[in-house]
């Protein structure tokens, strides 16, 4: 099979070779098939690849390949082993895709020599956490990026086309040379590429457990594990409504990030402990929470196991005392706001999404804001090629100074402008209204003026474009990151003495 693919990838070459020369050149006829190459068979996370093909100053040498994908949940126990004996000098390496093993391996591998690398990859090694954990190493080697080809949908011929979001990454030590980034197939020409692919800084953030800047604490919405028995439909709770005339009360929406972004209403069973002997009297109710029991009790999860008993609840059950904020977790990166808001009380948010309880409007307008859509599209992960957003990435990070009364009560003033302009148009769902195609204008409009304001919290000159604003972004993150390692540390000479 290796033969077969370097006689395939001898004739490609050979035909961009001809068309490219024209009529001023040929190559050699392929045919008859000549052995060729020299083909080593073993585990490439596991060989000393100096032994396979040693390396020497006066050779130029080109690593090329598009090994396994596999991310961290994916991989077998053999696969974990691999990581185990190659990168295991990685902090956090178990979290890195397998193809990592060949980033890191060939950054070694060139690192001092007249070579590079480059390998096929899916997207994920340049997003959210994997950036911090793989990149960082490779670059305090002396490697950076040559060139890098951003995301695109690759596809096999394979029965079913399995398809996946890749990018191709060449890596080289350390030039002045131009580097090169390249997006449906257009090729710009760039001094820096970031981790995330983009042209900008190679710094990486750490990400935190808790926020840095004085923001309250963002948390994953109520995970059900319920396998589905304690939600229902719309058509559903109305037929139970009409059917049962209190049962009102043990019925709420349920609002995640789908929900949120197209208008789709469901609703789910939210009993308190005190309701759950009226809740066993309708019969519908308990089918559902005895086929929620089973599912549990049955399960070899020993959290989830352990939650049978309490199978009348969904396995996380938070509630709030006034409005939440909601953040989707996945929102399209075609949008130059990503679609957050309030909900009542009496909503749910389910782990679909994120969600700030009992939220204020001045975190709804710090979240909106270009400043921290910037942040956004440097720290988030991607789910194909849309942003996913990270409470410890995105959020938790995101530097943001303290300001006056007065600010903030002029930052309110823009965010219910936007709360105003949103409720113009009832009709419409939040893909559209932030669709940029279909965006009102007025909406744009209140966005933009609260984007002057957020910016004028940071300085009074105005950012030039958004390599402007994420540099100053990473240059207040360092200076808080620094405060509170500072801070972090006399709390434990205090906790000591």
């Amino acid at each position: 099979m290796a033969i077969l693919s370097l006689w395939l990838a001898e004739h490609q070459m050979n035909k961009v070779f001809e068309e490219r020369l024209l009529d001023y050149g040929k190559s050699k006829p392929i045919l008859p098939l000549k052995e060729a190459g020299q083909i080593k068979q073993g585990n490439a996370t596991r060989v000393d690849w100096n032994i396979v093909c040693p390396i020497s100053s006066a050779d130029e040498v080109y690593v090329i390949g598009n090994p396994p994908y596999l991310g961290s949940r994916n991989q077998n126990e053999e696969q974990k082993k691999d990581l185990d004996a190659s990168i295991n000098m990685i902090k956090s390496y178990r979290k890195l895709d397998y193809i990592s093993v060949w980033f890191y391996k060939s950054a070694n591998y060139i690192k001092g020599y007249n070579a590079k690398s480059a390998f096929v990859s899916t997207n994920s090694i340049c997003q959210g956490e994997q950036v911090g954990i793989l990149w960082k190493p490779i670059f305090e080697i002396g490697i950076e990026f040559d060139f890098a080809y951003t995301d695109f949908n690759w596809t096999n011929n394979a029965k079913g086309k399995a398809g996946v979001t890749v990018v191709i990454i060449g890596l080289r030590n350390i030039s002045k040379i131009p580097k090169y980034l390249i997006t449906d197939g257009i090729i710009t020409t760039t001094q820096n590429i970031s981790p995330n692919l983009e042209n900008g800084t190679t710094k990486n953030i750490q990400k935190q457990t808790k926020p840095l800047s004085k923001f309250p604490e963002m948390r994953r919405g109520n995970m059900p594990n319920d396998q589905q028995f304690l939600r229902i439909s719309k058509e559903e709770k109305d037929q139970l409504i009409n059917k049962y005339t209190e049962i009102d009360k043990i019925i709420k929406k349920q609002v995640g990030s789908d929900e949120f972004i197209n208008n789709i209403e469901r609703y789910c069973y939210w009993i308190s402990d005190e309701n759950l002997s009226y809740a066993l009297t309708i019969p519908e109710v308990k089918l559902a929470i005895d086929n929620c029991y089973n599912y549990r009790i049955t399960s070899k999860d020993k959290t989830l196991h352990s939650q049978a008993l309490r199978a009348h609840q969904f396995r996380e059950f938070f509630e709030c005392n006034d409005n939440s904020l909601l953040i989707p977790i996945v929102s399209s990166v075609n949008r130059e706001y990503i679609p957050i808001g309030f909900v009542d009380r009496d909503t749910i948010i389910p782990n679909s999404a994120q969600v700030i309880y009992d939220a204020n409007s001045l975190i709804f307008g710090i979240l909106t804001s270009k400043m921290h859509n910037v942040w956004v599209k440097f720290t988030a992960g991607k789910m194909r090629t849309d942003y996913r957003y990270s409470i410890f990435l995105c959020y938790n990070t995101f530097p943001f100074p303290d300001i006056t009364n007065k600010q903030k009560e002029n930052l309110n003033l823009y965010v219910f402008a936007i709360l105003d302009e949103r409720a113009k148009h009832p009709s419409k769902t939040m893909a559209q209204l932030y669709n940029p195609t279909t965006m009102p204008k007025g909406l744009l409009q209140a966005h933009q003026e609260l984007d002057t304001a957020i910016e004028q919290c940071y300085r009074l000159q105005p950012f030039k474009n958004d390599t402007e604003r994420l540099e100053y972004l990473f240059k207040q993150y360092e200076e808080m990151l620094q405060k509170d390692t500072l801070f972090a540390k006399q709390k434990k000479r205090e906790k000591r003495q």
